[in-house]
């Protein structure tokens, strides 16, 4: 039997995520490697610890396969939109990362010359006024006969594979079941992207993250087409960027050298990976610290702390050490701010605990209002990291663990943030950061040599490199 309950990072490593992805490729759906769409499942529920095993669940995926494959979705509405020489850009949805990094790119193209592909309808609300749209829903048409005999031909090799993945790596009772229905999803999204793009050629696609569930499933077919196809960068790095390599895309947008160095360390071609910088990154704050505090409904002289959580279910008891540090030094005021994916009823229990620590929902405000609140960040494994750094507020890793890896390692070793490991570490660092005016400049000279490295353009400049690249691979003989 399979255990039941979740992996972490550390259970699932990066060559075991690779290796489930690899063996997944093969046989190929319409010429396209299907283990490459599997990269948010992967994430999700192997490395970030949200994977449902229980039993209902393991049914109900099986349940739902066999509906999917009975009654697929029907033809949709084709698009009337001409896509031809026309470059079509991905927008999976609407948040204020994906807006900020997309809206510069999008502007700095010719007006009418760029399509917006869609995942989700906010999209069209956030996109400039008059930009052309296409949902993904209406995109979606393709032969229900071919893709069934093809999906029936390559079932049973998949179903053998997966099941012994299973059993080599020790995953958790219905991570079958769950992967099975991932890779039948993808095969029809697969043969609706290969339907899309033949009836409409754009002459390049640019993603905003080629490796997510339904990116990947356009840029894959792409390739068979030799449409040339660049990703962006939509977050932070770890040290092995699990989750953004194998690159799928023909060039991916690094924001900066530190990222270039470990993507060709993890195996991708040098000319493979440019530098365009961060087009949602700028290096000062649009709003002022006594706006970012009434904003948050904080004391506006009072120091202030802010722990930013990540998506990782292991982010919890840090939380309850952070506030626990917190309210034992009762000078600062202590704010926790959700990750987007993060819900505040998870955190239930330890609000309660800690009433005198405000929790909020990165709705409440910006994170530019936020970082421009808090006199210190603190952080376990998330990208709030280095934007606080680029802003020029100082960071703590806090992180129990005496061997750091990912983001975290980046933001201590190279950045010089302080590690705090315990409650009483966290309140040392705490009082120097708020107190040592000469520790805090020593951490503001190592930070700035970090963000030198990590990012090379900001804002419109980033956006003038990114869009400049796009339209170079527009232009190439062999589109």
């Amino acid at each position: 039997m399979f255990r039941s309950e979740s992996l972490s990072f550390s259970a699932m490593s990066a060559s075991a995520f690779r290796r489930i992805e690899t063996e997944l490729s093969y046989p190929q759906f319409l010429g396209v490697p299907m283990g490459s769409t599997l990269n948010d499942s992967l994430v999700i529920r192997f490395i970030d610890g949200h994977g449902d095993w229980r039993p209902q669940t393991r049914w109900a995926n099986r349940a739902r396969r066999l509906w999917h494959q009975s009654l697929p979705p029907g033809p949709r509405r084709i698009p009337t939109n001409p896509l031809d020489g026309h470059i079509l850009m991905t927008w999976e949805r609407s948040t204020p990362r994906y807006d900020e990094m997309l809206h510069p790119v999008l502007e700095r193209f010719e007006r009418g010359h760029c399509v917006v592909f869609y995942g989700r309808p906010d999209v069209k609300l956030a996109a400039p006024l008059g930009t052309p749209t296409i949902g993904w829903s209406d995109a979606m048409s393709y032969g229900l006969g071919p893709w069934r005999a093809e999906y029936q031909r390559c079932r049973p090799e998949w179903h053998g594979r997966l099941s012994d993945l299973c059993r080599r790596f020790d995953l958790p009772d219905g991570s079958s079941e769950g992967l099975s229905l991932d890779l039948l999803l993808a095969s029809q999204r697969v043969a609706g992207c290969l339907q899309f793009l033949k009836r409409n050629r754009p002459s390049v696609i640019l993603t905003e993250y080629d490796r997510n569930y339904l990116w990947s499933c356009l840029v894959l077919a792409a390739r068979t087409m030799q449409i040339p196809t660049v990703t962006l960068v939509h977050g932070v790095m770890e040290r092995d960027p699990i989750g953004f390599t194998p690159v799928l895309a023909d060039l991916i947008l690094a924001w900066g050298e530190l990222d270039r160095d470990k993507l060709v360390a993890a195996g991708e071609p040098a000319g493979k990976v440019v530098i365009g910088g961060c087009p949602r990154l700028t290096r000062d704050l649009p709003v002022t610290v006594a706006e970012g505090r009434a904003r948050l409904g904080l004391d506006p002289l009072g120091p202030v702390v802010m722990f930013a959580t990540s998506p990782e279910l292991r982010c919890l008891p840090l939380v309850e050490m952070f506030c626990e540090t917190v309210e034992s030094m009762s000078s600062f005021a202590g704010v926790v701010r959700l990750h987007p994916s993060d819900r505040l009823e998870t955190y239930k229990a330890i609000t309660q605990r800690h009433p005198s620590v405000l929790f909020t929902r990165h709705s409440d405000a910006t994170l530019d209002e936020s970082l421009a609140a808090a006199d210190v960040v603190v952080v376990r494994g998330s990208g709030v990291g280095s934007d606080a750094l680029v802003k020029r507020r100082p960071v703590v890793v806090i992180n129990s663990e005496e061997t750091l890896s990912g983001h975290d390692w980046d933001l201590v070793e190279r950045a010089g943030c302080p590690h705090a490991r315990t409650s009483s570490e966290l309140a040392d660092v705490l009082g120097r950061l708020l107190c040592d005016e000469t520790f805090r400049r020593q951490r503001a000279t190592a930070a700035e040599r970090y963000v030198a490295g990590f990012c090379a353009a900001f804002g419109e400049e980033s956006a003038i490199r990114i869009a400049d690249i796009v339209e170079q691979a527009a232009a190439r003989p062999d589109a």
